[in-house]
């Protein structure tokens, strides 16, 4: 058992504490909107944290949280031991991976200290340990915190491009979606993604947008972007290529010659679509794949589920329907993105936690929907291409439902892996209402 009475005990405490240092942080907006939808967040990623820990621990038995927690737990032993072991919290990951293979009885981990991504994930939780008597719910707690602090400075920014209006829609979106709070709340990768790509959202719109620059922000920014980078590359990638569009875009409004403009933007489509073709991506992408299908592989292993159950949480696409290269990645991309986005369907649910998901992913259909009956389609498109933040979003909710659909084959982890791009779909959809609302009432008066 990962969770003892010891882990029961310590709840409240660091649950108060928690609660402190929010009700703190509540205390500086002058909005009392604000501040209640602040402790309403707070509260909500907590019972996401212990919600999860739940689960794992009483439900599934078993989960990558654990490796997490065994791994962390490697550590302080070791340290214990002998505490020039610390240094190796901060070493290269194949010397340390040596140190594993060399020192441990039971080398049954050596799969997830020779991954950079989870050797990352368990130097983290290591470090928690000594603040939370390496104790796995409390540890899950830190994580969730972490999460929370990240999404709230991104809410914070999407509030702020959005004028603070529709406020409150705004929050139920960003902050109080069950799938968001749930999945990136627990002692995983996710939650540490989603809330360092919060910060950095963050640091970049103080520094570019606000004109607020600090050497300690940029210290930060610096250290979130190397660990989100070891943990997930392709977030950095992606965050970085609709960065790069977004800044092009704002270059080609400056201009004010249409025929220039027509002319860089084809120049730009062109270059970059040889740039694709020529490049070979099929390493990368067959990678993600094999990562996928040995997640899958890894879950009948435990549960000894027939062929035909899993089956039922397929996402779409067999893997004999999908090859790991470019053409296919093109070819199949509307149904990827469109699975990634908007399934499962109700009637495709064969669990309670896949059923709760399916009713968040037809609400987000109909919301589309009617969002672009509203504004009309070709408006719709229209407006995500004139302004760079919406641009910004709509790109990178695309790429990654393009990659996170392509290599993803089951529901289940599928719905943890799309949170990274959910709050930035949300907020387009949000601003593009918002604009509309404001539009037809000057249109009234």
């Amino acid at each position: 058992m990962h969770i003892t009475l010891l882990d029961y005990l310590l709840l409240p405490l660091y649950l108060a504490f928690f609660y402190w240092r929010v009700k703190k942080m509540a205390n500086g907006f002058e909005e009392p909107d604000l501040k209640k939808i602040l402790m309403i967040a707070f509260g909500l990623r907590m019972l996401g944290s212990f919600a999860y820990s739940m689960m794992v621990q009483y439900y599934y038995g078993y989960g990558d949280s654990f490796n997490y927690y065994d791994g962390g737990y490697f550590f302080i032993e070791q340290i214990r031991v002998n505490f020039d072991n610390f240094g190796y919290l901060f070493s290269p990951f194949k010397e340390m991976q040596d140190w594993y293979n060399s020192t441990a009885i039971d080398t049954g981990l050596s799969g997830h200290f020779s991954t950079p991504a989870s050797n990352m994930v368990m130097r983290i939780s290591a470090l928690i340990s000594y603040l939370s008597f390496h104790k796995f719910l409390i540890i899950s707690l830190f994580f969730g915190f972490f999460s929370f602090l990240g999404q709230w400075k991104l809410f914070l920014v999407f509030d702020h491009i959005n004028k603070h209006n529709n406020r409150k829609l705004l929050a139920y979106a960003i902050l109080y979606s069950p799938s968001i709070w749930f999945w990136g709340s627990g002692l995983l990768k996710d939650s540490i993604c989603l809330g360092a790509l919060g910060f950095i959202i963050h640091i970049l719109y103080k520094f570019v947008v606000r004109r607020k620059f600090s050497f300690l922000s940029l210290i930060y920014l610096v250290l979130l972007i190397y660990i989100i980078t070891i943990i997930k590359s392709y977030i950095t990638v992606i965050v970085t290529a609709g960065i790069v569009i977004m800044l092009f875009s704002i270059f080609l409004k400056s201009i004010k010659n249409k025929l220039l403009q027509g002319l860089l933007l084809i120049s730009a489509i062109l270059m970059t679509g040889i740039l694709l073709y020529v490049s070979d991506f099929s390493a990368e992408i067959s990678e993600m794949a094999e990562e996928s299908v040995a997640q899958i592989k890894e879950f009948q292993q435990h549960y000894q589920i027939l062929q035909d159950s899993e089956e039922n949480s397929k996402a779409g696409f067999g893997f004999s329907e999908l090859e790991p290269s470019f053409s296919s990645l093109v070819l199949n991309s509307p149904a990827v993105v469109f699975t990634c986005l908007y399934r499962p369907f109700l009637w495709e649910s064969r669990k309670i936690i896949i059923l709760f998901t399916s009713l968040e992913s037809t609400l987000l259909l109909l919301a589309t929907l009617f969002i672009m009956m509203k504004i009309g389609i070709i408006n719709f498109f229209r407006t995500i291409f004139s302004k760079p933040h919406l641009l910004f979003c709509f790109t990178i909710s695309i790429l990654f439902a393009l990659i996170i659909g392509f290599t993803t084959f089951n529901f289940g982890t599928m719905i943890r892996y799309k949170i990274i791009f959910l709050p930035f779909y949300y907020f387009l959809l949000v601003n593009l209402y918002s604009n509309f609302k404001a539009s037809k009432i000057q249109a009234i008066t």
